[in-house]
């Protein structure tokens, strides 16, 4: 297993390998139409330290430097971390499971491996190694990279694609528990939505703890003079007064005399502000924390809820420390003060405070803040471009827009777009006479409510009689040629993937994204609800919106782009960044809008003939080899189709290929008997476990580093209707060999058999 990055540390050794590397990095040249040495496909690496070398295939990287990436989206990496001192315990610092659960620690060989991909999250990355040393030093290493997209230029095209959003719906890009983070800088004025807030304080909670402390431990005090009554013996200062007192009452020996003395305290006005920004800290910081335990229980690691706790239990200390007792009641910043901003330990929490207050800009800068998915952001950004087009081909700032379009709080912390008629935005024209005619509109996911008979969705009288559908984008043209209110229905679906790239140099959409509109076409009905009315097809095309590249002229003759003439279903390329790559479908609705009546488009549309059926389950596949062993253990249960079966592969090793295996990406599981299939089965669980944690012969010799990959089987399925085994091609699994391969659809495994 070659190592792609190898990075030389005084405590440990890590290894970064992926077989698929060579193809990754040239597909992503090649969707960018980039050479492979552009700056699109530059990356830079930083770590902790300067004892740390780096080398990516043998050369040396310096710290910062920029040098063609080895992380893309969407791609398996493997790990290895083998520690050149005795570690008692190690792990992956990371609030997110599914990044944590995907490693392994072996204390015998002093060995961390796992296995990461990034899926759609693209931007910097941190690896966070920690581990205790047999001394009992914790430390933690920080590895930063960048994770690029495959299909854009991450460099350019995703701030274009973010400015895009922010412009529209400020928020709307922001999300939680990403695997990735982007950089970006602090405003002085503004709102601090929650989520800037978490991410600041996630940074500053250190120095501001440690800052309070030294305040707590030697503040800041002032003189102030105290009336107390004393008797004459005690006096120690006499005034011309309390000596007049003291001829007036030489006879009174118990008589007390009023008198100030100077005593220092400590309830000064910086003190009353350190006392107000630790309170509203801690309980900001509880109420977020209490909303993130609640809306994300799942994704969070047992280790990032302890800490949680732990920063709970330190900032409620703070908040309750005896020192406060004395000290009043915050009454506003009405005053300059030197102490906040030169005193030890003031000035921090000052700075501090003023960063927890400021709003954010998603510009380069020093702080880190995750995003949504590029998918998702793609989809979110072509509505936007779509409902653009729309107006200025409709009339700029002339056309009249009611964007009843809006964004919907998300797990009580982020943003999503809402669907259906909260997303409507409808483009009018004023009469002469003052009165709104209404011309398009476009809504995003529209939304379905389930009835018993029909599923209604958020476009007017339309329904889907089997499933529910939900295209990503429809845009309705509001026609009065042929029916007064006449609505054209076209549909678009935003698909953050490209298919493959024709002999012409031209992206090529996914070809079950084409498909899907073939369905969506034939799904969605237009039903009066009036009797004696029958119900029609509502909608008169679908397109695919995906990020390919080609020259127009090239596009105008590919079978995606020349199907959309014969029979109304295709794709147009659409780049961010690019400003030639929506020249194709502004042209398709310029059509649409001015140049074609309603009678002629509705002659072109072609009769249904209905879509053709397909098996395609949705999830990864695993296919095994599975032996007659001598205790017929696997064998039988495969055989006789047992419910729920618990299987484990063979030992994990550097140089075997179960090094090499994701194993937590897969959704089924096919056994291969004698080089045949019959069954699939679901992935209930899948966890890594040394071998002598499951179930063995008594007395039967287990070594301590003996690790397996266990996965828990349920819910067979029979894979084809004959119920029967079905051979596949010897060259997928030669007779006698074990092994296994990954599918991606029922139909393409399918495809292999004999």
């Amino acid at each position: 297993m070659e190592a792609l990055l190898k990075l030389v540390h005084e405590d440990f050794e890590l290894l970064v390998s992926c077989n698929s590397y060579d193809r990754i990095y040239r597909k992503a040249a090649e969707c960018m139409r980039v050479e492979q040495d552009s700056e699109a496909l530059l990356s830079y690496y930083i770590w902790d330290g300067d004892k740390a070398v780096l080398t990516f295939r043998g050369i040396s990287i310096e710290k910062g430097a920029y040098v063609p990436s080895v992380f893309f989206e969407n791609t398996d990496y493997q790990y290895w971390i083998h520690f050149k001192k005795q570690v008692t315990e190690a792990c992956i610092d990371t609030p997110l499971r599914k990044v944590s659960d995907g490693f392994c620690f072996n204390e015998d060989a002093q060995v961390l491996y796992g296995h990461i991909n990034y899926g759609n999250d693209i931007g910097r990355a941190d690896l966070k190694i920690a581990y205790r040393l047999r001394e009992g030093v914790r430390n933690i290493f920080s590895f930063g990279y960048d994770v690029l997209a495959i299909k854009l230029d991450y460099h350019s095209d995703l701030k274009h694609i973010i400015a895009d959003i922010e412009a529209e719906y400020r928020m709307l890009s922001l999300d939680f528990f990403r695997r990735t983070h982007h950089s970006f800088s602090e405003k002085q004025q503004g709102e601090t939505p929650d989520i800037i807030w978490w991410n600041l304080f996630r940074e500053v909670n250190e120095e501001f703890v440690r800052a309070v402390k030294i305040v707590v431990d030697s503040p800041r005090n002032r003189i102030v003079c105290e009336e107390v009554y004393l008797r004459a013996d005690k006096l120690k200062r006499l005034t011309p007064k309390l000596e007049m007192q003291l001829v007036e009452h030489r006879q009174e020996s118990g008589h007390l005399y009023r008198t100030e003395v100077s005593t220092m305290s400590v309830d000064t006005f910086e003190n009353r502000f350190l006392k107000y920004a630790v309170r509203f800290v801690m309980q900001k910081f509880v109420s977020l924390k209490e909303r993130i335990m609640a809306n994300y229980p799942m994704d969070s690691n047992g280790k990032f809820i302890e800490g949680l706790a732990d920063t709970e239990e330190e900032l409620k200390r703070l908040v309750y420390h005896p020192f406060f007792r004395t000290v009043g009641a915050f009454k506003g910043m009405n005053q300059e003060s030197l102490v906040l901003k030169q005193g030890t330990g003031y000035s921090q929490v000052y700075r501090d405070w003023l960063l927890l207050t400021c709003s954010y800009d998603l510009e380069e800068g020093i702080r880190s803040l995750e995003l949504k998915d590029i998918a998702t952001l793609y989809e979110i950004w072509c509505f936007i471009e779509v409902k653009n087009l729309v107006q200025q081909l409709l009339g700029g700032e002339k056309v009249v827009v009611d964007n009843q379009s809006r964004m919907e709080l998300n797990k009580h912390f982020t943003y999503s777009l809402a669907k259906g008629q909260k997303s409507k935005v409808v483009f009018s024209r004023r009469t002469s006479e003052g009165d709104l005619v209404e011309l398009a509109e476009v809504i995003y996911n529209p939304r379905e409510v389930l009835g018993k008979s029909s599923t209604e969705t958020s476009i007017d009288h339309t329904y889907s009689f089997t499933v529910p559908q939900k295209p990503d984008i429809v845009l309705q043209l509001t026609r009065r040629d042929v029916e007064n209110g006449f609505k054209l229905t076209y549909l678009f679906d935003a698909k953050y993937r490209i298919g493959d790239t024709d002999i012409d140099g031209v992206d090529v959409p996914p070809d079950d994204a084409i498909n899907q509109m073939h369905r969506y076409r034939d799904a969605l009905y237009y039903d009066p609800k009036q009797e004696g009315l029958p119900i029609k097809k509502e909608v008169l095309g679908g397109y695919i919106l995906f990020p390919g590249n080609g020259k127009d002229e090239d596009v105008e003759n590919a079978n995606f782009y020349r199907s959309i003439e014969k029979v109304n279903i295709g794709a147009f390329p659409l780049c961010p960044n690019n400003e030639g790559s929506a020249h194709l479908l502004e042209r398709f609705l310029r059509s649409l809008i001015w140049e074609q009546p309603t009678v002629q488009i509705l002659q072109d549309v072609k009769s249904h003939k209905g879509t053709s059926l397909t098996i395609e389950k949705v999830g990864n596949i695993l296919a095994v080899t599975v032996f007659e062993n001598g205790e017929r253990e696997y064998y039988d249960k495969f055989r006789n189709r047992e419910n729920e079966i618990e299987y484990y592969f063979g030992k994990i090793t550097p140089s075997n290929k179960l090094g090499l295996l994701n194993f937590q990406k897969y959704d089924y599981f096919v056994p291969v008997i004698k080089g045949q299939i019959r069954d699939i089965y679901q992935i209930d669980f899948c966890s890594v476990m040394y071998r002598k944690d499951l179930p063995h012969r008594e007395g039967k010799q287990i070594a301590d580093d003996d690790v397996r990959i266990v996965m828990k089987l349920v819910k067979p399925s029979y894979l084809i209707g004959s119920k029967q085994f079905v051979p596949l091609k010897s060259v997928l699994f030669p007779p006698r060999h074990w092994g296994f391969r990954e599918f991606t659809s029922v139909r393409e495994l399918l495809s292999f058999t004999v």
